[in-house]
């Protein structure tokens, strides 16, 4: 009877998950509507705007802002730089991220300049 009570007691203690809970998904960004189109921050394509034609609701662009460097051997979730707001300024659109990086993208030629921050993002 006592090594059934202890075979129970195991199998209580092995059977709580150990897993630690990932990384919450990331806010929605409100997008930045500038005339007929849409500039959003797409969590699916991080580091990525698009500019969409409210209109029609098809993608106009894609654009790379920056790159995440992952390191090996560490969680990719735990890594991720997501964007977290959009704000349209005359001709350019700034963009922030989750480690208060800011760029200002020149929606005339598409052009990148890092305000703050670095065009590749790492740990």
């Amino acid at each position: 009877m006592k090594r059934f009570i202890i075979l129970l007691a195991a199998l209580a203690v092995l059977s709580v998950s150990t897993v630690q809970a990932k990384r919450a998904a990331p806010a929605k960004v409100p997008p930045a509507v500038v005339g007929k189109l849409e500039y959003r921050a797409p969590t699916s394509q991080m580091g990525c705007v698009e500019a969409w034609d409210t209109a029609s609701n098809e993608m106009i662009w894609r654009r790379q802002i920056y790159v995440v460097k992952y390191t090996v051997g560490l969680e990719r979730d735990v890594q991720d730089v997501f964007i977290t707001t959009l704000q349209h300024k005359d001709k350019t659109l700034v963009v922030t991220n989750e480690r208060k990086s800011e760029y200002a993208l020149n929606l005339d030629t598409l052009q990148v300049k890092v305000l703050k921050g670095s065009l590749i993002e790492t740990r």
